[in-house]
C-alpha cells in the first residue's frame, strides 16, 4: 500500500512542469559576479596624499554615525553613492583629485569628503535629510553645517575634469 502511494505520488511530481534545476556551481558564479558589480572602493592612505585634504576612508551607513564628522571647519563634501561600477568611477575620480596636489585646483584650502552608502537604510534618511534627488552619484557641499552646493555628474559623458572644475566652486 505504502509503496503504490509512493509510487503515484512520484509519478504526479514527474508530471508536473514547475522543476526548477538547482546548481551549485552556477549558484557561486551569481554570487560572484554579483560581489564583483557592487564593490566599495576605498582611498589611497594617508601617507600618499599630497594635499591637506582629508578623506573618510570609512563609508557611512547609519545616520549617527554621520555626526562625528559634521562639525568640521573646512567644507564637508557627503558623496552619496552606490557601490556599482558607475558611481565608482565618480568616486575614485574624487579620490584622486582630492589626494593629489597637482590635480587640486584650490591650493591650500582643505576640504573634507564623507562617503555614504545611498542604499543602506541610514543613507537613505541622509538622502531625505540633505534633499538627495534619485540621481545618483550626488555630492553635496556644506559649510558651517549648512548646504551650499550640490553636484550631480553625469555617470556615462563622465571624467575627471568634471570633478576638478566643479571643486573650483566648493
Amino acid at each position: 500500500m505504502f509503496s503504490r502511494n509512493l509510487a503515484r505520488t512520484v509519478q504526479r511530481s514527474k508530471s508536473c512542469q514547475h522543476w526548477r534545476f538547482f546548481s551549485i556551481s552556477e549558484w557561486f558564479k551569481s554570487w560572484k559576479n554579483a560581489a564583483q558589480s557592487q564593490r566599495l572602493i576605498y582611498p589611497p592612505p594617508a601617507s600618499q596624499f599630497t594635499t591637506n585634504n582629508r578623506i573618510i576612508d570609512v563609508w557611512i551607513t547609519e545616520k549617527q554615525e554621520l555626526y562625528n564628522y559634521i562639525n568640521v571647519k573646512p567644507p564637508l563634501l557627503l558623496n552619496f553613492a552606490f557601490a556599482d561600477a558607475q558611481n565608482n568611477k565618480v568616486t575614485q575620480a574624487l579620490f584622486d583629485v582630492l589626494s593629489d596636489k597637482s590635480k587640486y585646483p584650490n591650493g591650500q584650502e582643505p576640504v573634507y569628503l564623507v562617503n555614504i552608502l545611498a542604499d543602506s537604510p541610514g543613507g537613505k534618511e541622509l538622502m531625505i535629510d540633505y534633499v538627495v534627488g534619485k540621481k545618483l552619484p550626488c555630492v553635496i557641499v556644506l559649510k558651517h553645517q549648512l548646504v551650499v552646493g550640490q553636484y550631480t555628474p553625469d555617470t556615462e559623458r563622465f571624467n575627471e575634469q568634471d570633478v576638478i572644475e566643479f571643486l573650483k566652486t566648493v
